[in-house]
């Protein structure tokens, strides 16, 4: 019976406490009632939230709860209220950021002048980035946005996101969710803003699995098309790998994540590997194991991971295929390091399998190099014994002949 007690006191306070901070749903509220109005915002600025109190007498503290997921910190505000009984609170979402294109919940809690605590519903709204008026077409499992452009524009996205799609499940065997939502931002500055302010100048796409979202930014011109084929396949790659096994994705190696990405490109970047080879020829190539965790902070290191990463994954995919890359998925679910999933599924070194990496793509750089160091060797190897020997065979040709007596 001691114990029975123990634990229902536990439930008890579990509940309580459950009761501060999530707010329950379909609870008719009757102490106070709270009739919000929609959230107005500038996007990346602020943001005010408005509601009326009834009854507004005997309160102590009215308090906004905010949460744009899960897995995101909640954030609490206090509300002013007037003596009509309108409250507001104005937040600064430079301090308070929020991701775009989430969904938000938020909800108030009242405490009143003797300490009762009274939560109102939970409501929800979406955060788009409401700078832009934003065109949508769907074809299933994808819905495109975009402001630029016309519907011919929004049909390509769709075309080359069901392309990519079908590349990606090449590759691997994986899952793919029901419904992804594909933002087209007219340049990769103002994509950074919606992403982050603070956020890497070189980001010119970013797949957001939790939210089932991807952002792209593909500026008008000739080029547009390439980079259509480039981002969206390589987005959705990071979106399928996360949605099969998230325990998996967050063990993945940095270079076979953005490896498979890049495998799963449909017009893969053309100077990649002339940037692999001059980084060779100047003996600058970035150690595989040195990408095992994260890659370099600056746009030329990360330029050359990228590459390297493209360049290895596709070496190994055209060795071992789809089945060992579903052994090295399997491998590293299962919480092996970056080295020692690799040996474990492909049953070879990380090390040697970049040096047979090396061998296939720059053997014929190496013998170019080997040609023309050895050069100058060359060079004086003729000059100091051919050329006393062309000289001695010129002599014994203009020597004089004899006459004959």
């Amino acid at each position: 019976m001691m114990v029975a007690k123990h634990n229902l006191s536990l439930l008890s306070l579990g509940l309580l406490v459950l009761n501060l901070v999530i707010p329950p749903l379909g609870q008719a509220q009757t102490a106070y009632d709270i009739i919000p109005e929609e959230p107005t915002y500038r996007f990346g600025e602020t943001m005010k939230f408005e509601a009326e109190l009834i009854p507004a007498e005997a309160v102590d503290e009215v308090l906004l709860f905010l949460q744009a997921s899960e897995n995101t910190d909640l954030q609490v505000h206090a509300m002013t209220l007037g003596g009509s009984g309108n409250l507001s609170v104005e937040i600064d979402l430079q301090e308070y950021p929020l991701q775009a294109f989430s969904e938000v919940g938020y909800w108030f809690q009242v405490t009143s002048a003797d300490g009762e605590i009274y939560t109102s519903p939970r409501y929800s709204f979406t955060y788009l980035d409401n700078r832009y008026l934003w065109r949508m077409i769907s074809g299933e499992p994808f819905t495109a946005h975009w402001y630029q452009g016309d519907l011919n524009f929004g049909k390509e996205v769709l075309n080359v996101s069901l392309e990519g799609l079908r590349k990606v499940q090449e590759i691997l065997d994986i899952f793919f969710p029901n419904s992804i939502d594909i933002y087209v931002y007219e340049d990769a500055q103002t994509l950074q803003t919606a992403l982050d302010p603070g956020g890497q100048a070189w980001v010119a796409g970013h797949a957001n699995s939790q939210l089932g979202v991807i952002y792209l930014s593909l500026p008008p011109g000739p080029d547009q098309r390439l980079e259509m084929e480039r981002q969206i396949p390589h987005e959705l790659m990071h979106i399928a790998l996360s949605y099969t096994d998230a325990h998996a994705y967050a063990n993945l190696p940095v270079w076979f994540n953005e490896g498979l990405a890049s495998l799963a490109e449909l017009y893969p970047n053309p100077e990649d590997q002339a940037l692999l080879e001059s980084a060779y020829s100047a003996e600058v190539l970035l150690s595989l194991d040195s990408l095992c965790e994260s890659f370099p902070n600056d746009p030329q290191g990360i330029s050359l991971a990228y590459a390297q990463s493209a360049s290895f994954t596709n070496y190994l995919y055209k060795k071992h295929g789809q089945p060992g890359f579903n052994r090295l998925m399997a491998a590293y679910a299962s919480g092996m390091s970056c080295e020692t999933g690799i040996e474990e599924a492909l049953g070879m070194s990380l090390t040697d399998l970049e040096n047979a990496w090396k061998k296939e793509n720059f053997t014929g750089l190496a013998v170019a190099k080997s040609i023309e160091e050895y050069l100058p060797w060359l060079f004086l190897f003729v000059v100091v014994l051919v050329g006393p020997i062309i000289l001695a065979v010129l002599a014994f040709r203009n020597k004089p002949e004899r006459s004959e007596i």
